[in-house]
């Protein structure tokens, strides 16, 4: 009897672990709470058990269309381009670009825009047809401005820290020689005056501080504008060297050839003690001869319209548009701005200006034939420089 119970109790706790056994595979796998401490291999297992996702209808791997009407804008502080789609005034796309963005220029063809990053040293290559990056050229020290033959496979890039003007073979991709700024400038300048401070707001100290370019290839040479010895130099591109120098202004921002191909316009902001109210306008011919005209306080940027016979000029202080004819300097119209206005970039037809706003964030849209402010668009932090594309030309 004894060995019968035995036998008995031995069969009914075999039954029970069977059943105990039955019960845990018939639970549904993957919908309990995750263990702690189980480690990857039980989360592994919980997603290749999860359902799968519908598949996506876009064709895999296709880039994204770029807008046919585009302004790129350099946000300095985040380290991108921004494209806006002029069609719906959206952001489209941010590029992440090298360090402190703060010159961009399209190429002749509109293919491509270069934008010169100051913060490392590089410029780079945007298609504006696919909105990728295509090419890194390491270029020195400090770009900050550039200039492009009409070929579009020579790139003149200034370096503000090496105070050089770097010369790129774009069919290459990359520098294959530069230009030296002499030490001194004008009448033997060396040294800026203690008031001034450079485009990064950074007390100027010693060099020549090349902020702007402008090539004359009928002339085979560069102007280069200089804020450490506010002059404008001249490097001659057959001998391979600067060869002159002209007396210009504190503060110089922007050069630009219009109206007259021998008349070069200069932008220059002034200084901290003696703020300019005018542009200059040079007269290369004349031997550097210049003329003052009156705009408002603290000039900026400046652009020309596309038959060279208006003159657009946008000041910082004042914060306005001013129009000016280039054959008797007299003034068209003006537009008033706010906040911190700079760059200036124009449509291909001229008929609107594109106005970087640093201080909020913005662009404005002013059509130059009523000077009226047509819309406000979201540019991103600290918009510094503008450039417009049209794709509907190819």
């Amino acid at each position: 009897m004894w060995r019968m119970g035995r036998y008995n109790r031995i069969i009914v706790l075999l039954l029970l672990a069977v059943s105990l056994t039955l019960t845990a595979c018939a639970q549904p796998a993957g919908t309990g709470e995750p263990v702690q401490g189980a480690g990857t291999g039980a989360q592994i297992q919980n997603q290749a058990q999860a359902p799968a996702e519908e598949p996506s209808n876009e064709p895999a791997g296709e880039p994204k269309k770029m807008p046919e009407e585009a302004l790129y804008v350099c946000q300095y502080t985040t380290n991108q381009v921004a494209v806006i789609d002029l069609a719906t005034g959206e952001t489209v796309r941010e590029i992440p670009v090298g360090a402190k963005p703060i010159a961009l220029l399209q190429s002749p063809d509109g293919h491509y825009v270069y934008v010169a990053n100051s913060g490392s040293g590089d410029v780079y290559r945007i298609s504006t047809v696919s909105g990728e990056i295509e090419a890194r050229i390491a270029m020195g020290n400090q770009p900050v401005a550039m200039a492009i033959n009409s070929a579009g496979d020579r790139l003149y890039v200034l370096d503000y820290y090496l105070n050089r003007v770097s010369s790129v073979d774009l069919k290459i991709r990359s520098m294959v020689g530069f230009y030296p700024l002499n030490t001194c400038g004008f009448e033997e300048r060396m040294e800026p005056p203690d008031c001034c401070h450079d485009i990064f707001g950074e007390p100027l100290g010693a060099g020549r501080k090349p902020s702007a370019i402008v090539l004359d290839e009928a002339e085979n040479k560069i102007y280069v504008g200089n804020m450490g010895t506010w002059d404008i130099a001249v490097i001659d591109l057959q001998e391979g060297k600067e060869v002159e120098a002209y007396d210009a202004a504190f503060g110089i921002n922007e050069m630009i050839f219009a109206g007259s191909a021998s008349r070069l316009y200069i932008s220059a902001a002034g200084n901290e003690l003696d703020i300019n109210d005018a542009i200059l306008s040079m007269d290369l011919k004349g031997g550097g001869k210049t003329d003052k005209v009156k705009v408002g306080e603290k000039p900026v940027s400046i652009a020309s319209s596309p038959d060279g016979t208006i003159l657009y000029v946008v000041t910082e202080k004042e914060a306005k548009l001013v129009g000016l004819d280039t054959e008797t300097g007299q003034v068209t119209g003006q537009c008033l701005l706010s906040g911190q206005p700079g760059d200036l970039a124009l449509s291909k037809a001229g008929d609107k200006a594109y106005i970087a706003n640093l201080l909020e964030g913005t662009v404005f849209v002013v059509d130059t034939r009523d000077y009226e402010i047509l819309e406000t668009l979201q540019a991103g932090v600290t918009p510094r420089a503008l450039v417009y594309s049209d794709h509907r030309q190819f």
